[in-house]
């Protein structure tokens, strides 16, 4: 079901600037939007009302009236009054917004061509550098042959020598970081399969990607946009509780992490 939260996300990219301002509030207050009138939107964002308007119409609302309606479905619940309250209200959002941007489907595609991969690189810089860390040690620790790249450096030379039958894993919440761009573009020269981790559709990543799975657009919660992406998170632990449904993966898995448990705890 294409939500329109989801939907203002996947045209992101498409809108005008003032338009983009727009989306920005609609998706980083969606509930406070919902109780506005257009006037008072339109002083918010610094638009004017004609502009939302237009904009409703793009995102298959037929007027203002219709918008307010869904804003006010898609994020109903209690009004949380303390901060504990708060936070869970917003991881719970985070959450039902990742579920419900990913379709079965896309994931198991995504599974297939990490399972018949020969090597895996799994590229990504800043906080994506850590998601990509984490989703290596999760491959790694099950056996796959796989290697986080956070170098925009080394990403060029990965993806220089890469050959058909790797794959590239580029996870970037913009999906345009110039850097990343250059080396996908280089790697799939090369012919090998590419799986994007994003929030922005339309973009040059999303063009190249055999697969694309869907992070929240970083305004949702903006202040989870620093550090690990929490809709990152759990895509990795979606694809990390499939992989481990296979005995064989699931007894590598142990293996490795009684190794390296042997190493960190040291007898007295």
């Amino acid at each position: 079901m294409v939500t329109l939260l989801k939907e203002i996300q996947s045209k992101y990219s498409s809108f005008s600037d003032k338009e983009k301002g727009l989306a920005d509030y609609l998706l980083s207050s969606p509930s406070e939007a919902s109780k506005c009138t257009i006037k008072e939107i339109a002083e918010k964002t610094n638009v004017s009302v004609a502009t939302i308007t237009r904009f409703c119409r793009k995102v298959s609302c037929k007027n203002f009236v219709e918008l307010k309606m869904n804003l006010a479905r898609e994020t109903h619940h209690e009004e949380a009054e303390d901060m504990d309250s708060k936070i869970r209200s917003q991881y719970m959002d985070v959450i039902r917004d990742i579920q419900g941007l990913n379709s079965r489907k896309s994931i198991m595609k995504a599974l297939k061509l990490v399972t018949n991969a020969k090597r895996i690189f799994i590229y990504g810089l800043g906080s994506s550098g850590l998601a990509a860390q984490e989703l290596n040690y999760r491959l790694s620790r099950m056996g796959f042959a796989s290697e986080a790249v956070t170098d925009p450096h080394l990403m060029i030379i990965r993806s220089t020598l890469l050959k058909k039958g790797d794959l590239l894993l580029a996870i970037s919440r913009s999906g345009q970081t110039r850097e990343l761009i250059s080396s996908v573009n280089e790697a799939k020269k090369k012919d090998v399969k590419l799986i994007s981790l994003t929030a922005y559709d339309h973009t040059y990543l999303t063009k190249l990607s055999d697969e694309v799975l869907w992070t929240v657009h970083p305004v949702r919660n903006a202040y989870l946009s620093t550090g690990l992406d929490l809709s990152a998170l759990y895509l990795i632990d979606l694809i990390s509780m499939h992989f481990l449904e296979d005995p064989t993966r699931k007894k590598i898995y142990q293996e490795t992490i009684s190794a390296v448990s042997s190493q960190i705890h040291i007898n007295s």
